[in-house]
């Protein structure tokens, strides 16, 4: 244990649209993991005060992937709480160019979602230099919480998730609810699909509770195996 008396790990949504989140994690230290579109900084804070946080007590903005519906307000945040942003070593060139490129769709939602919203692979956001690049694995010990971010790719090179020491875990977009019905299935756009499985298989084999994605959900970790079978999607002593 990192604390003797430790406290519980709170995983507290921040709903910024129809599907779309952003996540406070709190525990002796309190972290924001992605940061919506150009704009939402003031919604985000006003979330957080209802939580009873504020600006000043963030002391880690995790971004998930590079996209500008996570990174878009990566900049105004780090302004008001003045906490470091981390993102992977594979994405960074997006925050700090603020520009995402290309989306790659896969399936009948994404190539529908792409017409609809443009060419959303020319979005744009204001862009910052990260104070921390990630790599393989980061512990989060020294803020205050009992988790580790790994390296999650296939929806970009650079997606990472928050594996929390509770058995929960923050995906981003490694997982999207499926339409109509809302169950657990691959995101709609990714730069490699395969991995997108590899990655889900990596983050049931280590988390058993809740899986908090970037859109819609949460999920249990019994019902993204159960949507993604196989051995190899098999947490240590699952039959």
């Amino acid at each position: 244990m990192m604390y003797s008396g430790e406290q519980p790990i709170e995983v507290i949504p921040l709903r910024l649209g129809l599907t779309s989140r952003a996540y406070l994690v709190r525990q002796h230290g309190v972290a924001l993991v992605d940061t919506g579109i150009p704009g939402r900084e003031g919604a985000i804070v006003a979330r957080m005060k209802e939580s009873g946080v504020s600006p000043d007590d963030i002391r880690l903005i995790l971004l998930t992937h590079g996209h500008a519906d996570h990174a878009g307000s990566a900049r105004a945040l780090r302004d008001l709480s003045g906490a470091p942003v981390a993102v992977h070593r594979e994405d960074a060139h997006m925050v700090r160019s603020g520009r995402q490129g290309a989306l790659n769709p896969i399936g009948t939602a994404g190539y529908v979602l792409g017409a609809v919203y443009g060419r959303k692979g020319s979005a744009h956001f204001p862009p910052l230099e990260p104070d921390i690049i990630l790599g393989d694995s980061f512990s989060l010990n020294e803020y205050g919480i009992r988790g580790e971010v790994i390296h999650t790719p296939g929806h970009t090179a650079g997606s990472v998730s928050l594996l929390l020491g509770n058995g929960d875990a923050i995906v981003g977009d490694l997982v999207f609810p499926t339409i109509p019905s809302g169950r657990p299935g691959l995101p709609f756009f990714a730069d490699d699909p395969d991995e997108v499985r590899a990655s889900i298989g990596k983050v049931l084999a280590f988390q058993c509770g809740t899986i908090y994605p970037g859109h819609g959900g949460p999920f249990s970790a019994a019902h993204l195996r159960r949507c993604f079978p196989g051995d190899h999607m098999k947490s240590p002593g699952q039959g």
